[in-house]
């Protein structure tokens, strides 16, 4: 079905909130492992936990409803965040392919399949993080393992004094170049393994829960045949029915 009727009457489904959580997209955090683990590898994913703070403002659906659960793949410095819900009929992608220079947000629900396009330029972010509020990072000198990796700890702090200053942990035991690149994290020089995002008014604690070293087919870096191509005005669209 063309998006040209309507397109927006696909997304007033009354569960979905939570688009930007891959789009800030990142990494996660919490206590040692006593196995083995390995490190300086550079194709895998990575698991994290989403946990909500309601302090700021009240859910406007029903909370179990929103995804718990993010997994980044990566492989060649390319990278796809990767959320979903209401038991895989809703499903959010951002996808950085270094190789084509590309950005792409892919939206799934139900049977409809979208995508959003635009270039990776240096010192721009794109149109995923355009809503994230304003922060500053101060790096310090703590070192702390978490999960089997030595992580340095940076403190970043919201320039709207409202919302409380928290922690990033991130190592450079993971080996993907610029991590954080085209994205508002992007002083911190090494892959983030716990962070706290705000985004549409919900303040989002994610932690890693698994590091795993693993094969990723290069088809996870572009997009299915099956995704319908859209403009940005449709994206801005539809992240406004999200908020």
């Amino acid at each position: 079905m063309s998006l040209k009727n309507n397109p927006l009457n696909i997304f007033s489904y009354s569960g979905i909130l939570l688009l930007p959580l891959a789009i800030g997209v990142l990494f996660g955090l919490e206590s040692c492992s006593d196995s083995v683990v390995k490190k300086h590898f550079c194709e895998g994913y990575i698991e994290y936990a989403i946990e909500y703070d309601d302090s700021m403002v009240a859910p406007r659906f029903n909370p179990s409803m929103r995804p718990s659960k993010m997994v980044i793949k990566f492989k060649d410095n390319n990278t796809i965040n990767k959320i979903e819900g209401l038991s895989g009929a809703f499903s959010f992608a951002f996808i950085q392919n270094k190789q084509q220079e590309r950005a792409y947000m892919l939206i799934k629900l139900l049977n409809k399949k979208l995508y959003y396009q635009e270039p990776l330029q240096e010192n721009s972010y794109p149109f995923a993080y355009q809503d994230m509020p304003k922060f500053t990072i101060e790096k310090t000198d703590r070192v702390e393992e978490y999960l089997g990796y030595q992580c340095n700890v940076a403190v970043a702090t919201f320039d709207d004094t409202l919302h409380n200053a928290f922690n990033i942990y991130y190592t450079q035991e993971i080996d993907i170049a610029n991590p954080n690149a085209n994205t508002p994290f992007e002083v911190i020089d090494g892959v983030m393994l716990k962070f706290t995002s705000i985004m549409f008014g919900q303040k989002m604690n994610i932690k890693a829960s698994a590091v795993k070293q693993a094969k990723v087919s290069d088809d996870e870096f572009i997009i299915p045949l099956e995704y319908e191509q859209v403009g940005l005005e449709v994206v801005k669209d539809v992240v406004e029915l999200l908020r």
